[in-house]
């Protein structure tokens, strides 16, 4: 049966696609749910890391670009993965093509904001690694595995330059769809911050604050795809 809806999911520094892949047995009926991998990580391990953050909007759209025209579709993205759905987003506006029902913006301040955090990519390994262990969200298996260890710290190293180095443009138009912001609790992002993601869309933005901290999502699966489905539901609804 064709999807209804499809939502385009990106995820966070260091992460591949593929933590969402457990989401999909929770997802409403009619709604597919579609990981979007990024260079360097899961299937696409071993391809070039990308040398900006417009490199990376690129490659995403690429991506997903044949799809646009097969009907209505949303996009989620994690602390990195809401800039790169905030900057596609804009991107397919820019071009023309048809634009996502809704986005979901999770575990990030609205993309003018400008950090108050040190930059981190540039840190010798020892001090890189006391960050991300810090920061938590990646696994202890992986920390405590050397070769593991050498191979997932560039595609953190990475995403972090990444991340570091985003550059916010003002856009000459708003975002034109409804938008939900997610955030854990514990997280450090204030809740002006959060709120701040309303300068950035023309319709509706609806703020969910879920418990557990910056990596909620890992833990509260059950919770974040009934947001989800909610949310989509009724946007499916109003279609019709």
């Amino acid at each position: 049966m064709k999807p209804e809806m499809k939502l385009f999911c990106f995820p966070y520094a260091g992460a591949s696609a593929m933590i969402y892949n457990k989401w999909k047995a929770h997802m409403a009926e009619g709604i597919e749910l579609i990981p979007i991998e990024l260079a360097g990580r899961g299937k696409y391990f071993g391809t070039p890391f990308y040398d900006s953050f417009e490199d990376m909007i690129e490659d995403v759209y690429r991506k997903i670009e044949s799809q646009l025209d097969e009907g209505p579709y949303s996009i989620f993205g994690h602390s990195m993965g809401s800039w790169i759905a905030y900057d596609l987003a804009h991107k397919i506006s820019e071009l023309k093509r048809p634009e996502p029902e809704h986005i979901f913006f999770s575990g990030r301040r609205a993309p003018h904001i400008e950090s108050r955090r040190t930059k981190y990519y540039d840190l010798p390994d020892d001090e890189f690694l006391d960050e991300i262990i810090r920061l938590g969200g990646t696994p202890k298996e992986l920390l405590e595995n050397k070769e593991l260890l050498t191979l997932f710290l560039p595609v953190l190293r990475t995403d972090f330059r990444l991340v570091d180095l985003y550059q916010y443009e003002e856009r000459l138009g708003k975002l034109s769809c409804n938008i939900s912001v997610l955030s854990g609790e514990e997280d450090a992002i204030s809740l002006p911050d959060l709120h701040a993601w309303e300068q950035h869309c023309s319709a509706d933005c609806t703020v969910h604050m879920l418990p557990g901290g910056h990596f909620f999502i890992n833990e509260q699966t059950v919770q974040v795809t009934d947001i989800l489905n909610r949310t989509l539901t009724r946007t499916l609804a109003r279609q019709y």
